[in-house]
């Protein structure tokens, strides 16, 4: 039934009044389906046993599962429809559908002798893969009319036509091919701190990209050009070059039809806003936040994951109120409990700014909210035990926290296997340093020079890493704690 809940979740008041109709028109062999539509539109989500007995007056059998499949094939048919491709995504992603389809049409025409119908069919491909820059449609739809041609054209009119399609052939393996190395080049960005030779390395496949969309001159080898440039000098430390490329790759997509969707838009000003974030541009990571909530629906779940970064950008920019009404529009949000980790990760989100706000005892109430969160060992689980800790000495709760800052270092030892973990190793240096001294911050400032040095270099070495969301920086907090000390 699950299937079905899903789909049902996806039609529109029309598209269900269509399922409805149809069923009406097939009373004899849909009876059984139409009672089930009925009662699935009435009583949702429930258990298949309600179902079948309301039906069949009896637990499930063969029986109720053939009634299932069939309403739950006439659902995904309403679903698919050609008309429904329209409400889709953008018309570049429906032209594509709609070639795919035709594809298979003109090839089973001309498998079956209809050479002019294949030809007309293949036509209007090849015409609509040449306005959205679909290179694998347009190939394969030039390649049918060629293999047509083999027995009823000239020699030579032949060989010029194979040799168009040799040049179509190569450059559509080109633009695969960028595809490819942006592939690639993003797995290794996003799961390994690189070694000089390995950047060098990604250094040589972006450049094969540059050649390659400046020979072909296709939208979606620029496409994955720019946005390998920009993950390039996200880790390299270059964030204005970073954020030149985010705004070609912007541009790039408003001005091309075939590269536009509502949701790649949507996701080119999240990284516009991310990187401005990096550079410290506020207001400009603001302004580009702004526009991303303006791209997606406030129902969808891409709209909620976009107010992760309103709310850090308010967090940074020191605005509470703008902070706690975007906290408040996400717990709100119909879409809020569908993850366990994401309500957890607005929990988190919630005690930081409660605890910059003052609210210490709000704060720490909070992290209850956070557990799901603490099955990630090298992210989150890290920022929520040192939040406690901060809010535990900030409450006055000093016989609580040997326990929490022994158990965070037998943590960190059982966890540190890789390089990933160096800033953990010395965070914990300092929160030892800081136990040792009887919780006093003057001394222990002047003694974690190294640490605070050490933290300073991987922040600059690092600018990728996963600590986006750690809001409240233990080191930062600390050296802070030590200025006022020795006022």
């Amino acid at each position: 039934m699950k299937l079905i809940y899903d789909i049902l979740k996806k039609l529109k008041k029309q598209e269900l009044r269509q399922v409805r109709q149809q069923i009406e028109r097939s009373v004899f062999e849909y009876e059984k389906v139409g009672k089930l539509f009925d009662l699935v539109t009435r009583y949702p989500e429930q258990e298949e046993s309600f179902y079948s007995q309301k039906i069949y007056g009896k637990d499930p059998d063969n029986t109720f599962r053939v009634t299932k499949s069939r309403l739950k094939r006439m659902l995904e048919n309403v679903l698919i429809q050609d008309k429904s491709l329209t409400g889709y995504a953008s018309s570049a992603i429906n032209a594509k559908h709609q070639a795919r389809k035709k594809l298979l049409q003109g090839e089973i025409l001309l498998g079956r002798g209809a050479y002019l119908a294949s030809k007309n069919i293949l036509q209007q491909v090849i015409s609509s893969a040449k306005k959205y820059d679909l290179h694998e449609e347009l190939f394969e739809a030039e390649l049918l009319l060629f293999r047509n041609k083999s027995t009823k054209s000239s020699v030579l009119e032949f060989e010029r036509q194979a040799q168009s399609l040799l040049a179509l052939n190569e450059k559509s393996a080109m633009v695969n091919e960028a595809l490819i190395l942006h592939y690639a080049i993003s797995n290794l960005i996003f799961n390994r701190t690189l070694k000089q030779d390995e950047l060098e390395d990604v250094r040589k496949r972006i450049d094969r990209m540059l050649s390659i969309a400046e020979q072909t001159q296709h939208p979606r080898a620029e496409n994955a050009y720019y946005l390998s440039e920009v993950y390039y000098y996200q880790i390299q430390g270059d964030l204005n070059l970073a954020l030149h490329f985010c705004k070609k790759y912007r541009d790039l997509i408003e001005k091309t039809p075939s590269q536009y969707t509502k949701a790649r838009l949507g996701g080119a000003y999240l990284q516009l806003a991310q990187v401005a974030l990096q550079v410290g541009k506020l207001e400009e990571a603001d302004d580009y936040s702004e526009q991303v909530l303006t791209i997606f629906s406030k129902e969808e779940m891409n709209y909620l994951l976009a107010m992760e970064l309103s709310f850090r950008i308010a967090f940074y920019r020191k605005n509470p109120k703008r902070a706690f009404q975007v906290i408040d529009d996400a717990f709100n949000h119909p879409e809020f409990e569908t993850s366990r980790m994401l309500a957890a990760r607005w929990h988190y989100f919630r005690a930081c700014q409660l605890f910059q706000a003052g609210a210490f005892r709000e704060a720490y109430l909070e992290l209850n909210d956070t557990t799901p969160l603490l099955g990630d060992k090298y992210g989150m689980n890290l920022h929520i035990r040192l939040l406690e800790i901060m809010i535990m000495h900030e409450m006055e709760k000093l016989d609580l926290m040997e326990t929490k800052i022994l158990n965070m270092r037998q943590f960190i030892k059982r966890t540190q296997r890789n390089s990933a973990m160096k800033r953990p190793v010395a965070l914990v240096k300092i929160l030892m340093n800081w136990y040792k001294n009887h919780y006093d911050f003057t001394s222990t400032v002047e003694q974690v020079v190294p640490q605070l040095q050490k933290l300073d270099a991987i922040e600059a070495d690092q600018p990728l890493r996963n600590t986006d969301f750690e809001l409240i920086r233990f080191e930062r907090w600390i050296q802070e704690k030590g200025k006022k000390s020795r006022k």
